[in-house]
Formats: C-alpha cells, sequence, structure tokens
C-alpha cells in the first residue's frame, strides 16, 4: 500500500488563501458532500488543503489513481484513510475483501459505516482526483456509502468531472453543496496577490494582461510564474503572453521547459514516468546522483511539484504537468521510454514493493520479469480474492506468457466460476490440468503434491458453486489415492459466506447424501477430514440441521452441539452461526424465549473474538423475529430504523434473510403494499438462484399475507407450489415455525382440495399437507402452554410489586367501589387511598381506573380457576 496516497499534500509556501472559497467550503460541514468539479490546474486541491488547516475539523485523506478502479483496492485505501478517526477499521474489513459476495452486498461499507458512526466529533473524508476511477461498481458503493454517510461525517469529492453518483436527492434535501469552474477562477485582485506572494509586484496593466491570458485559470498563472523565474525580468515574460498561444502546453514547452539548463529538463523527462518521486528511486531511473538536489530546486519555485512528504522528501508532479512532460518525452526520446521503466521496475522490485515493480516491467514491455512476479503474488492475491488485479497484469501479456502458465489457468478458472461463468471456468479447468503436467514445472513430488492439490480444489470450488454433489465423491477419491499425504489442506475451507441456515448454503446437498445413504456419507466425512488439519463443523451441522427440518429435534441438538463444539475450536463463523441459531429455534419451538435470546447473545459474544462482522447483522435480523413472537414492536421498530435495507435493496445471498425479515416487518407494520413488492422480488431472486429452502419460506410469507387480506385463491396457489417443493425436499420446520396462521391457511387448503380430482391435486400432497396440520396441532399446544407460562410468569412479576394494602385497593376498584366507599370499607383516608391508586397506576404502567381495569383483566388477577387445557384450546 503506498503511504503517501493517504497523506494530503504539502501546501506550496506561496499559497494565497482566498477568503470567498474558503467561505463556500466552510459550508461542508452543514452538509453531506461537498462536491468541486472544475477542469485540470484550477486549483481544486490547494483550496481544500488551505481549509483544512483552517476549519479545525480532524480529516482523513485519500490521493487517487486509475488503478483504484479495483473494488478491493478503492475500498481498502478508503479504509485505510479512516484509521486514523477509527482505529482498527482496516482489520475489521479486510474479510471482506477475499470474497465477492460480501463486497456486492456492501458489507465493507456497512461495517465502515457503523464503526464511523461512533465518533466523538465531526470528521471529513477528501477523495482527490475522483474523475480517475469510472469503475460503475466502485461508484455504486461510494452512492450506497453517501445514502448511510453517518451524522458527524462529511465527504468532500474532487473531480475533473462530474462523477457518476446518484446525488440528486441529496441536492434537494441540501445535503450536497458544490464548487465549480467559476467560483475557482482567480480575480484581478487575487491574481495580484498570486505574484505578490512569488515576489512580483506587477503593475495594474500586467494583471489586466495576465487575467486576459490566463482567464483565472491557476494552472496557466503557475506557468507564467514558472516563466518570470527563468527571465532576469518579469516584464519579458509578461509580454511572452501576447506571443504564445493560448495552449498551456505549448507555453509551458517555449517559456519554461525551453528555459531550463539541459540537467534540470533531462530530469523531469526522465523522472515522468514514475507516481512518487524520491531521492533514491530518481537517481536509479535518472542513471545520476543529482535527485536530492533536482527535486529540491524544482520544488522550491514551482507549483507543478506536490510534496507528499516533506520529511522523507517524497513528491510528484502536478497531473497537469506530468501529462505534459510525458508527451514531451514520447516525441523528443521514444526509444528511452521502455529502459525507464525496467530501471523503475528493477528498483522497486529490490525494495520489495512488487506490484509497483510489475506495472513498470509490463509499461515497459520487460515481460519475462514481469511474468516471474506476477507468479510469485498470485496465491496471495488469490487468496486475497485480488482478481481485478491479477487479470489486469496478465492481460497485457503476450500471448506465449498467458496462455501456456499453469498459475494462470487457475486465476482464470477461479475467476470464471466466481462470476457464475462455470462453461468457461470447465474450459480453463482442462487447460489447467494440461499444464500441471508441463516440464518446465513438475520438480518432483512437491510439485506434483501442489499442482494436484490446487487442480482438485478448484474443480471441487466449480461443482460447489454449480451445486454438484459430485464434489464430495471428487473430495473422497482424491483423499483415498492420495492417502491424504499431497492433499493435507492446512487451513479449513469456509464453505459458508453468509446463510444463517445449512440448508441455504451452498454445500447443503449433502444433507440429501446423509438422508439416502446416512453410511456413505459417514465414510465419506471421515476421508475428507483426513485431508484437512482441522474440522471446522459442517459435518455434523448438515445432519442436526437435516433432522432439525425433519422435526426431529431432541436427535437434532447433540449432532448441532457437536458442530457448536469443532466451530468454536476452529473459529469458522459459516458453521458456528447457523448451529447456535438451530439451537436458538429448538428453544423458540419448545417455547423458551428467553433460553433463545441468551444464546443469541452467547452467538454474538463468540462472534467477537472471530471478527467476521456481518454475521452480527443477520443474527440481528433473527434476534428481531423472535421480538416479533413476543409483540416488543419498540425492538422491531428500532431493527427496522436502523437497517439499510428498503424494498429496493438488491436481492443477493448475502442480504436474503435480512430481506425476508424486513418484509415481515412490513406486514407487522401494515405496510402491506411494500411487502408484496419486495417479497415478489425476492421470489424472482429464489427463483433464478435456485434456492428452494428460501423459496418455500418467501412462497409461505406470500400466501399469509393473501390470505390475511382476503385473498384466499391466490394465497392457495402460493401454497400449491411451497407445499409441492416441501414435499419433495422433506421440509416440516418451514411450515410448523409460522405457527397458527399457517395452521389457518393449512385448514383452508385441505378444505379446499377435497372436491378436486387427483389430476390437479395430487394425493401425495394432500397428504403431506394433513400430515403437517397434525404435527403443529401438537406444537402449537406445546408452544401456547410455554407462552403462557412465560405470561404467567411475567403477570405475577406485575402483581408481586403492589403491596398488600394496594391490592386490597385494587380489588375495590374491579369491584367498582367509589374512592369514598374504599375509605369506608378500608377505613382509611381519601388522601391515602389516591396516593395507593396512584401508585397502582405507575407500576401498571397505566393513567387512568379504565386502563387499569383492563390491564388487570388481561393479566388475569385475581387468578379464576380454569382447567389449562381448556385454557389453550379457547386461545
Amino acid at each position: 500500500m503506498l503511504r503517501a496516497k493517504l497523506h494530503a499534500p504539502a501546501l506550496n509556501k506561496n499559497i494565497v488563501s482566498r477568503e470567498n472559497l474558503l467561505t463556500k467550503l466552510q459550508h461542508a460541514q452543514e452538509c453531506k458532500l461537498m462536491l468541486i468539479t472544475a477542469p485540470a490546474g484550477y486549483g481544486k486541491t490547494t483550496a481544500v488543503l488551505d481549509w483544512l488547516g483552517k476549519c479545525g475539523l480532524p480529516y482523513a485523506w485519500l490521493s487517487l489513481d486509475a488503478q483504484d478502479n479495483d473494488p478491493v483496492r478503492f475500498w481498502q485505501y478508503v479504509c485505510a484513510s479512516l484509521e486514523g478517526i477509527a482505529p482498527g477499521v482496516s482489520k475489521d474489513t479486510e474479510y471482506v475483501f477475499s470474497s465477492r459476495e460480501l463486497m456486492k452486498a456492501n458489507i465493507h461499507i456497512n461495517i465502515l459505516i457503523d464503526r464511523l458512526a461512533g465518533g466523538p466529533s465531526d470528521f471529513l473524508l477528501v477523495l482527490d482526483d475522483l474523475h480517475l476511477v469510472r469503475d460503475p461498481s466502485v461508484l455504486a458503493g461510494l452512492s450506497y456509502l453517501i445514502d448511510y454517510l453517518p451524522a458527524k461525517m462529511h465527504l468532500v469529492l474532487i473531480s475533473r468531472t462530474e462523477p457518476e453518483l446518484d446525488l440528486a436527492r441529496h441536492r434537494i434535501k441540501w445535503q450536497a453543496q458544490r464548487l465549480e469552474e467559476e467560483d475557482l477562477r482567480f480575480g484581478k485582485e487575487e491574481i495580484s496577490r498570486f505574484y505578490q506572494a512569488r515576489g512580483y509586484h506587477l503593475p495594474e496593466d500586467d494583471v489586466k494582461r495576465v487575467e486576459s491570458y490566463t482567464e483565472g485559470w491557476a494552472a496557466a498563472m503557475v506557468a507564467v510564474a514558472m516563466s518570470m523565474e527563468n527571465d532576469s525580468g518579469s516584464n519579458n515574460a509578461i509580454a511572452a503572453l501576447t506571443r504564445s498561444s493560448r495552449d498551456i502546453e505549448q507555453y509551458l514547452k517555449d517559456e519554461v521547459i525551453g528555459t531550463w539548463r539541459l540537467e534540470k529538463r533531462s530530469f523531469a523527462m526522465k523522472t515522468c514516468i514514475l507516481d512518487t518521486l524520491s531521492e533514491a528511486l530518481c537517481d536509479a531511473v535518472t542513471g545520476d546522483s543529482n535527485g536530492g538536489r533536482v527535486l529540491r530546486e524544482i520544488s522550491e519555485g514551482s507549483g507543478f511539484l506536490i510534496a507528499l512528504d516533506e520529511q522523507k522528501q517524497e513528491y510528484r508532479y502536478h497531473y497537469l504537468f506530468q501529462s505534459f512532460l510525458h508527451k514531451l518525452l514520447l516525441e523528443m526520446a521514444p526509444e528511452e521510454v521502455a529502459l525507464l521503466h525496467e530501471k523503475a521496475g528493477m528498483w522497486f522490485r529490490k525494495q520489495g514493493l512488487l506490484p509497483e515493480a510489475v506495472e513498470h516491467f509490463l509499461s515497459g514491455g520487460v515481460y519475462r520479469e514481469a511474468f516471474e512476479l506476477i507468479e510469485h503474488q498470485m496465491d496471495y492475491l488469490i487468496n486475497k480474492n485480488d482478481f481485478g488485479r491479477l487479470l489486469s497484469w496478465i492481460e497485457r501479456l503476450p500471448a506465449e506468457y498467458r496462455d501456456n502458465s499453469f498459475k494462470s489457468a487457475v486465476i482464470y478458472a477461479l475467476y470464471y466460476a466466481e462470476i457464475g461463468r462455470y462453461d468457461l471456468s470447465r474450459q480453463w479447468i482442462s487447460r489447467m490440468n494440461i499444464l500441471k503436467d508441463d516440464c518446465q514445472y513438475a520438480s518432483g513430488p512437491e510439485w506434483s503434491g501442489y499442482s494436484r492439490t490446487v487442480c482438485t480444489m478448484v474443480e471441487a470450488n466449480l461443482l460447489v458453486r454449480e451445486g454438484n454433489i459430485a464434489f464430495v465423491s471428487l473430495l473422497f477419491s482424491a483423499a483415498e489415492t492420495a492417502g491424504g499425504r499431497y492433499y493435507k489442506i492446512p487451513e479449513y475451507n469456509d464453505f459458508n459466506t453468509a446463510d444463517i441456515y445449512f440448508y441455504r448454503c451452498p454445500i447443503n446437498m449433502v444433507t440429501g447424501l446423509f438422508k439416502e445413504a446416512p453410511d456413505q456419507y459417514g465414510r465419506i466425512i471421515e476421508s475428507y477430514r483426513g485431508m484437512i488439519t482441522i474440522n471446522p463443523g459442517y459435518a455434523p451441522l448438515g445432519i442436526g440441521e437435516y433432522l432439525y427440518e425433519s422435526n426431529r429435534l431432541e436427535e437434532a441438538l447433540p449432532y448441532l452441539l457437536c458442530a457448536l463444539d469443532e466451530a468454536q475450536g476452529a473459529g469458522c463463523p459459516g458453521a458456528l452461526v447457523p448451529a447456535m441459531v438451530d439451537i436458538a429455534r429448538i428453544k423458540r419451538a419448545r417455547g423458551d424465549m428467553s433460553g433463545a435470546f441468551a444464546v443469541l447473545e452467547e452467538c454474538e459474544k463468540q462472534l467477537q473474538s472471530i471478527g467476521k462482522t456481518h454475521w452480527l447483522y443477520l443474527l440481528d435480523a433473527f434476534r428481531c423475529r423472535l421480538y416479533m413472537d413476543i409483540g416488543n414492536t419498540d425492538k422491531v421498530r428500532e431493527w427496522f430504523s436502523s437497517g439499510k435495507l428498503n424494498i429496493f435493496t438488491e436481492p443477493n445471498r448475502i442480504k436474503e434473510f435480512e430481506l425476508i425479515t424486513y418484509a415481515r416487518v412490513l406486514i407487522s407494520l401494515n405496510r402491506m403494499q411494500d411487502a408484496q413488492l419486495l417479497l415478489q422480488r425476492l421470489l424472482a431472486f429464489t427463483a433464478d438462484s435456485k434456492r428452494l429452502h428460501s423459496r418455500v419460506e418467501v412462497l409461505n410469507i406470500l400466501a399469509l399475507l393473501s390470505f390475511r387480506d382476503h385473498h384466499t385463491r391466490i394465497a392457495l396457489r402460493y401454497m400449491d407450489e411451497s407445499l409441492a417443493i416441501g414435499m419433495k425436499e422433506g421440509y416440516l420446520r418451514s411450515y410448523l415455525d409460522e405457527l397458527s396462521p399457517m395452521a389457518q391457511i393449512l385448514r383452508a387448503y385441505i378444505k379446499s382440495r377435497r372436491k378436486q380430482s387427483e389430476d390437479h391435486f395430487p394425493k401425495e400432497r394432500k397428504v403431506f399437507a394433513v400430515n403437517l396440520l397434525k404435527q403443529m396441532h401438537g406444537t402449537l399446544l406445546q408452544t401456547l402452554k410455554a407462552h403462557n407460562k412465560v405470561a404467567e410468569e411475567i403477570n405475577e412479576g406485575i402483581i408481586r410489586q403492589l403491596t398488600a394494602q394496594e391490592k386490597k385497593v385494587l380489588e375495590l376498584i374491579l369491584n367498582a367501589d367509589t374512592n369514598e366507599k374504599i375509605c369506608e370499607k378500608l377505613g382509611i383516608s381519601l388522601r391515602t387511598v389516591k396516593t395507593h391508586t396512584g401508585n397502582i397506576y405507575a407500576k401498571l404502567g397505566v393513567k387512568n381506573r379504565v386502563q387499569c381495569i383492563r390491564v388487570v383483566q388481561e393479566i388475569g388477577w385475581p387468578e379464576q380457576p380454569k382447567d389449562s387445557e381448556e385454557f389453550i384450546s379457547d386461545k
């Protein structure tokens, strides 16, 4: 990581403060966003730097470049820049960058927002040269950040062009301000002060001439100043304005570079290929030993050399000036360009800065050295999911390097599997298997073991993504033939990125294998465990959740506890979270709601040590489901308003569970149309992605919603599709967990289908529905008993708050006695009665006698004898 990108450039010592600009920039503290757009050389960055030094707010800075069009690189730099504001945020988000799915769901941005929301004071994030970033996914992520920007955070964007961000709604709300070209132009008085700061006192006529030529353009004013610096008399330089073209590059060539001595001009042209300038690097590229001296000389008199770190004496050319120098180099000495890049690459390689070395080798056509460095970094960058950088390098290599590299084939196979082009991935897997035996690689058993392991895991990765259970037999075969000798994997593979239920994660198909052939399942699992050094917990988890879904709760629990132990030992959240959520679901099914909440709290503690924050969002969504069960509307609304979700959030595997919960909350808030729209979008997503378990849940909610709105025919149509899937897949708890509303709709479903022929309504489906209803009756009875017990405990706690005398007063209130009658019966004063009554109202949370009587009647106090079974049936 280039640390210079994270430091604001140093201000030129000849800076002229511009009060009108400072006043306008001050508005950035009053809005979410300040957008500064103007062509190159208008002093955008300088104006912001001057303001930052005076505004008094803490700030983070990031200078962008063309390589930041890769989302991984861009957001890694954003997080690094904010380390001073939110220490540790880079570490918190690091794991997200290894998963394209997590990044697509903006998990890294959510973590960033949540961390920044807790800041002690307002702060600024400045993104300079945003025009260099055009990648749609990067800009979409930036728009998302703006949508949910923490209240104390203010974003300053500096760009030559209007960025393709969705800013309209922010401008309407006066949450976005902008500075443009006209705001940045220098006026006459400012032009005069600009040259005074450089030691030139221009007459009014000369000021007018400069204004006419430059039109207040800062870059042109700097060019004139550079010309004056090299001219013994400023009048000659000003006079040259009338002779020169209005083209700034032509002026720089004729009046500035043309007047420099040969050493200085040669140095500038040779070093223009560098993004960061330091004495040692410049000396390596030029072949001279004058780097430090010439850099200081150019820096002291020029606005076109920007100090990145004055202490380390690191600089960069102004992009406008660098572009000009590069054109001049290609015009005057094109044969030198490749050699200069090669020298730079050699220097970076020696310093261990390999990505920079690769870039220069590729730019210089030094392909052998570039190829060796790319292959050296491939494994590391694959693990980091940095396909963008790898592919950008590989695509720039000649075909003979690209097409005959085993590791390049691995990259393409993994990349195409990642983006869903399974056909292309399989083609590259075939190529990879051919190249692994290439003589240039085959160097004994070590290479053979490594290459075979890679081929096996790459193909297994594709099969998992395709939903093909053949990946299990592939791993089994590999383990059997190699005995684990060449296939020992140092780290477990966390197959589950963000699915809260095992039935929805990529390897859920193994539950079918356990169902059909449990003995074979056990042998395959044992073989696979011979290949890995630590067990992540997926094997028992798959069995445990299968048993839970089959409504065999007592049998499921031991497997889930085993999965929990293994997942804790491996630090594997993909198995840990589903195991603990399943345990919470069992407690919920038994009516132990406090126990279910306790399990989630413990799971949250476990995740704190693992550090994968996005799982906490899923736990919060599941916790919201429990709050809905117990009727805690305040907590439900709190989750609903705090989440970064809406009905137009793009459904994906990472967000799916949260969005389904969001739809449930919309229904509870009586926002039926919004819920219907979101559920239809989720239904389309589950169909496209073939997520059957999720599809059944969405279909069930749609059926319940339609039934609630008295659209019975539509509701039964949804149930028909849901039951067809559920019967085939063996889903039971997907229906039982919906409790009494599902029982009502099942009764209606069975009743409506009695008169239909088996052609329209298969007998098996009817039997399945009837069986569900029978099991649901037993489940509801158990749950209602448990809920009734919880309610009784709560109500008893409320009554226990009352004193003995207050209970006597309350009984008389229920008897409809007046305050005077209560005085008479209890032998106390009217004032004492009113005191007791006020205490009773406060403890019951009511304001008057009518509310008091209603609450006490709901509590069921004083207790009336009633048969518990009859009570549950009534309920």
